[in-house]
């Protein structure tokens, strides 16, 4: 693996196909694989800086502008490549500049809630935006409906379209946090296995995202439940923030399970119970996230006498 790794990295031209043909594997599973190209800029940039990342980024956004140009047009299609390689090239900067995951992981959360609010500033109306696209998918949203009727889940077409609504803008700067992360661990993972073997995971143990951003989770919180009791309804930013930080806190829990597993405190059956829960229920982890950041469960149970951290 290390041999492939050092191979892609060695030139410009071998990192612009790498990243090329990521992209187009991506292209198969969009947007679920948008982090593999954007992994391929970030090991590009960790073990070789710009120059080298800028080829595989150019590799990648050729193959995404050529896939998805004859059917989106080329306007859309040069904003998705942006959209996928851009902010996990900039999270990469700062985690060459920092050589914190930390600190990046704090940092691309705190942009995804700015850009979360800012949607909501520049539009005006967000749900409003939405509505000639979902009038457009009212076929597959009574596909949907009659589906879920089999199930005993009865729901309208027109019910389901505003609950996709309701939380389209908060998915979007979700998936901008989980795939600008994932192409972090993905680039900062190869990168170690090529330079200094264990340097991922000793970085993705110690991930939390700080006393800040859990009050402002917390702010957030309030103001949501405020403006319900106050008003009769949720005020919609505070309610889109709330879900992206809560999606982070939700990383910093798997954060967590993994240093306990290695301090030994926990073994490999709560890791895959975890794992579950991020599916089953995820506000338990949600939970665990942000109780860290009070309780330190990490430190906590390495200063235990013969503990791993003892």
């Amino acid at each position: 693996m290390s041999a492939s790794i050092r191979w892609v990295t060695g030139h410009p031209a071998r990192a612009f196909l790498a990243a090329g043909l990521a992209a187009l594997v991506a292209f198969a599973a969009l947007p679920v694989a948008a982090w593999l190209p954007a992994g391929v800029v970030v090991l590009a940039l960790l073990a070789g800086g710009p120059v080298l990342a800028g080829s595989a980024a150019l590799g990648a956004a050729l193959v995404l502008l050529l896939v998805l140009g004859p059917a989106l047009g080329a306007g859309p299609a040069l904003g998705i490549a942006i959209a996928v390689l851009l902010p996990s090239y900039l999270a990469a900067s700062a985690l060459t500049t920092t050589r914190s995951l930390s600190f990046v992981f704090q940092a691309v959360t705190v942009g995804a809630g700015l850009l979360v609010l800012a949607i909501h500033a520049l539009l005006g109306d967000p749900r409003g935006v939405l509505m000639p696209l979902i009038a457009q998918l009212e076929p597959m949203l009574r596909q949907t409906a009659e589906t879920l009727s089999r199930f005993g889940i009865e729901s309208s077409p027109q019910e389901i379209g505003a609950a996709t609504v309701r939380v389209a803008w908060a998915t979007l700067a979700w998936m901008v946090l989980l795939h600008a992360m994932l192409a972090q661990f993905a680039g900062l993972w190869a990168f170690g296995n090529m330079r200094e073997p264990g340097l991922f995971g000793r970085e993705f143990r110690q991930l939390k995202l700080g006393r800040f951003i859990a009050w402002l989770a917390v702010a957030a919180f309030c103001v949501s439940i405020g403006t319900q009791l106050a008003l009769g309804h949720s005020w919609q930013p505070a309610d889109d923030l709330v879900f992206v930080l809560a999606a982070a806190f939700l990383v910093q829990a798997l954060a967590v399970i993994h240093g306990l597993r290695e301090l030994q405190v926990i073994g490999l059956l709560p890791v895959i119970l975890a794992y579950l829960a991020v599916v089953l229920v995820p506000m338990a982890m949600v939970g665990i996230g942000f109780a860290d950041t009070w309780v330190r469960f990490r430190e906590r149970f390495g200063r235990r006498p013969g503990g791993a951290g003892a």
